[in-house]
């Protein structure tokens, strides 16, 4: 009989943990916060575009005409112009020698390359063959890794953020101004925002995050939100032009295995650019759902 009781003992035991197993199985692939494949995605993506082997490393991207983009990537001092009509790098500009490239803005005939060091490339007449590059430095270093690089044409400047180190290191991040005029990049940040602000403590996993690291910005051309890219843990945040954040939205990474480019067209059409892994760069248009 007590070996009938220690059989049922050790049967009830297999059991229980048989379904404790299972119970952890489910909730660890049932649960977002786990899985991230559960979150919900709030886009959709309109056009898809495979880089050549080039651009697998695709770092920044720029728009320049219809259907006309420019791109560059983190190892060569090389602007690729791709039309997106055709889906071929039209051109290559080779502005400078092999470095850390990881952002670019164009302003009329002017474009700007930003190199993870801070220091911007103004590349004057950049499609002309005659082209002429001027180097300026900031008040950046390699310390700040420097990724986000978009122009603000209304006011005559370019936005630039750190994608490490923040110039004022008090846990906020900043976004700070380069003046086309005077060749510098303001002290004082033109936006300022807070990872306790109440839009990230809607989530799990941004609370165990101090930061958001972008790996580039652009302006919405009809409401001035500035939207930030984060490529690590692909997301995607947008601001009002005071810095208020609106809206942040998880990037499966599957879809941007790391988003390193962001753009917007002059009619509002939204860009983004991805480095490849196991596989080519990628461009995709992306339409997000219920847009602040």
């Amino acid at each position: 009989m007590k070996l009938k009781n220690n059989e049922n003992r050790i049967a009830f035991i297999i059991v229980a943990s048989a379904l404790l197993v299972v119970s952890l199985m489910w909730f660890a692939f049932e649960n977002p916060s786990i899985n991230p494949k559960l979150l919900k995605e709030n886009y959709t993506i309109v056009q898809k575009w495979e880089m050549p082997k080039e651009l697998v490393e695709i770092s920044g991207i720029a728009w320049i005409s219809e259907n006309k983009i420019a791109a560059v990537e983190d190892e060569d001092g090389i602007i690729f112009i791709y039309d997106l009509k055709t889906s071929q790098v039209e051109r290559t500009i080779n502005f400078g020698s092999a470095g850390d490239y990881e952002g670019i803005a164009v302003m009329e005939n002017t474009a700007y390359v930003l190199r993870s060091d801070g220091e911007i490339f103004e590349i004057n007449n950049y499609l002309d063959s005659n082209f002429n590059v001027t180097r300026h430095n900031t008040i950046f270093s390699g310390i700040n890794n420097m990724e986000s690089l978009t122009p603000d044409i209304a006011n005559n400047r370019l936005l630039i953020a750190a994608k490490d180190r923040d110039l004022k290191d008090d846990g906020k991040k900043s976004i700070y101004a380069f003046n086309i005029g005077t060749k510098k990049v303001s002290k004082d940040p033109f936006i300022r925002f807070s990872m306790e602000d109440a839009i990230f403590k809607k989530n799990k996993e941004e609370k165990k995050k101090k930061s958001i690291r972008p790996s580039d910005i652009c302006i919405h051309p009809k409401n001035d939100n500035i939207y930030i890219l984060e490529g690590k843990n692909p997301s995607l945040l947008i601001l009002d032009n005071d810095g208020k954040p609106l809206q942040f939205e998880h990037l499966s990474k599957e879809t941007f295995p790391q988003p390193e480019g962001i753009i917007f067209s002059p009619n509002g059409d939204l860009f983004i650019a991805s480095e490849g892994k196991n596989g080519p760069g990628t461009i995709q248009q992306v339409k997000l759902e219920n847009e602040k």
